[in-house]
């Protein structure tokens, strides 16, 4: 992270993520106490973990199904997608653990960005999704999500 972001505090969800926030966010648990919520310039992040749906092991191709799935399933019924992507994660580099990307434009100003998160082979996800402002994403929330560490599927060598 940037000086700019220097004085980001670090949450820790024990056995699922860890990541960094600015001071002036607030998080908090939501959904039964099973959806991370970070709220900041008026726009949430949410993450949760999920069972698989598209197969019965993770990889970076059942991610990618995963990310696709969720967009026809949650985002097409309230947003018209202009455009999307779907792509490795290329500042996650945890052995054993593969993280998928999905950026859909869903106006002209607008952006819908996820992230799915796995260990190799396990039958889990974590799902962290943000929508707003296409000029706040680089500030908020790409940097929570370079930030991330998905706890939950990194090997703790038991």
């Amino acid at each position: 992270m940037t000086n700019e972001h220097a004085d980001w505090l670090t949450v820790t969800y024990p056995n699922i993520a860890a990541f960094c926030i600015p001071p002036d966010a607030h998080q908090r648990l939501i959904d039964d106490d099973c959806t991370i919520c970070v709220t900041h310039d008026g726009t949430d992040v949410l993450a949760s973990i999920f069972p698989l749906q598209q197969s019965a092991t993770a990889s970076s191709s059942s991610l990618k199904r995963e990310l696709r799935d969720f967009t026809e399933r949650c985002i097409r019924p309230l947003a018209k997608v202009v455009t999307e992507s779907y792509e490795a994660a290329t500042d996650v580099d945890f052995p054993g653990v593969a993280c998928i990307q999905s950026v859909l434009m869903i106006d002209p100003n607008r952006v819908w960005i996820a992230r799915a998160y796995a260990r190799i082979g396990g039958d889990e996800l974590l799902l962290i999704h943000w929508n707003g402002p296409r000029d706040l994403a680089p500030k908020f929330p790409m940097m929570l999500f370079v930030s991330l560490v998905p706890l939950f599927a990194i090997p703790t060598g038991d």
